[in-house]
């Protein structure tokens, strides 16, 4: 095995995957090595090539150095590992841009219906779906193996932490919004029997509202009805279960940061936008793990497309090699059966037999009988 520790970029593409969560907080040897044992089946091509000491050498040097802790930090160590085409970017903006599109249309069905009525949800196709249905428009070698990568583009998040999300965000802003109410028009509330924040749904808050423009602080490009509208499709969302793409969920909770600060409420203003920076965080960690795993894949795609290239020339060479000998004892036979002839004709059957046969002492043959006896033989190599 090599004496000299192996790659840090190899250590770290080999091992991102195995120190993880609590793992990426190891620091002393003994538990570094006492991980990488366990998952000595998953680290083969490095510890075939290096030893396991050594391995571990390099992985907890990565480790004090916290490049196992998030990909930003591994994204500085090793930059080129994030590397993402002109090409790669365009089409990631194109399926963020598609499944937006296929987001708003599900949101205006729903909203041109009447929602106590339908019992279906409707869910945008899912990200698989999506996957297989992109088209890749690029050329030659990077072309083929774009096309064997799958996207992992649009980013989603757990459909779990989704609705986690947004629930509380709607909860939040149906809380803000009787506060308000209670303070500017508490009258409406008396009249409609509202006596609590979950009596009002967020939509019938978007209904009301607008007729209250006058006492909103807007602060923002944004007019109200793009507010009023995120709004509802934030509502949507919720109860109808809609799947969104992560920077839609952003989208929404950026809105609903805007709305707090419209109605001034300063406390729960800053609760959705720490939660929105979190998530923004957490959709950032994404998205630099998918770009390091499609680079991973497309460097072994590379080097399996150049094995499997190397394979297609020895089975080239392999054919030109039975092809080529069958040309030489065809050309063999041809002179047996020419220099047979020559001697079936000048000297009669029982001599031409008893000279294919080898029956005749060689002190017995002509030059010309001894050259037929040399062909068949080498006739029989060229077989053999």
């Amino acid at each position: 095995m090599p004496q000299n520790d192996p790659d840090e970029r190899l250590v770290y593409l080999a091992c991102q995957h195995i120190f993880r969560g609590s793992n990426a907080q190891l620091r002393k040897r003994k538990s570094v090595m006492s991980v990488i044992q366990r998952n000595k089946s998953a680290l083969t091509d490095i510890l075939r090539e290096h030893s396991i000491d050594r391995t571990c050498n390099v992985a907890k040097r990565l480790l004090e150095d916290q490049v196992f802790y998030s990909t930003l930090n591994a994204k500085v160590r090793f930059p080129e590992l994030f590397d993402v085409s002109p090409t790669q970017s365009a089409e990631r903006e194109a399926s963020e841009a598609e499944a937006a599109r296929e987001e708003a249309n599900v949101v205006r069905e729903i909203s041109a219906r009447d929602a106590s009525a339908s019992k279906v949800a409707i869910i945008p196709k899912a990200p698989s779906d999506r996957q297989e249905d992109e088209k890749i428009k690029s050329d030659g070698k990077d072309s083929v193996i774009n096309k064997t990568i799958p996207s992992l583009y649009p980013i989603y998040i757990h459909y779990r932490s989704q609705h986690l999300i947004t629930t509380a965000v709607q909860g939040i802003l149906e809380e803000s919004c009787y506060e308000f109410a209670q303070q500017h028009f508490p009258e409406i509330l008396v009249r409609n029997g509202w006596d609590c924040a979950e009596a009002v749904e967020l939509t019938e808050w978007t209904k009301i509202l607008p007729s209250h423009s006058a006492q909103l602080t807007l602060a923002t490009k944004k007019s109200l009805l793009e507010i009023f509208e995120l709004l509802r499709e934030l509502r949507h969302s919720a109860v109808h279960r809609l799947r969104k793409t992560a920077s839609g969920i952003e989208r929404l909770v950026e809105n609903a940061q805007l709305f707090l600060e419209i109605l001034n409420d300063t406390c729960r203003s800053e609760k959705v936008t720490f939660l929105r920076r979190e998530l923004s965080l957490a959709i950032e960690e994404l998205k630099r793990n998918k770009d390091l795993l499609e680079g991973k894949m497309r460097a072994e795609l590379e080097d399996i497309q150049a094995r499997r290239a190397h394979l297609d020339m020895l089975e080239q060479a392999a054919k030109a090699t039975m092809v080529n000998s069958d040309i030489r004892c065809l050309n063999d036979i041809d002179d047996v059966i020419g220099k047979i002839i020559q001697d079936l004709l000048q000297n009669g059957v029982r001599r031409a037999e008893s000279l294919r046969e080898g029956r005749i002492d060689d002190s017995e043959l002509s030059d010309a009988e001894a050259e037929i006896l040399d062909a068949v033989a080498a006739s029989n190599c060229s077989v053999d």
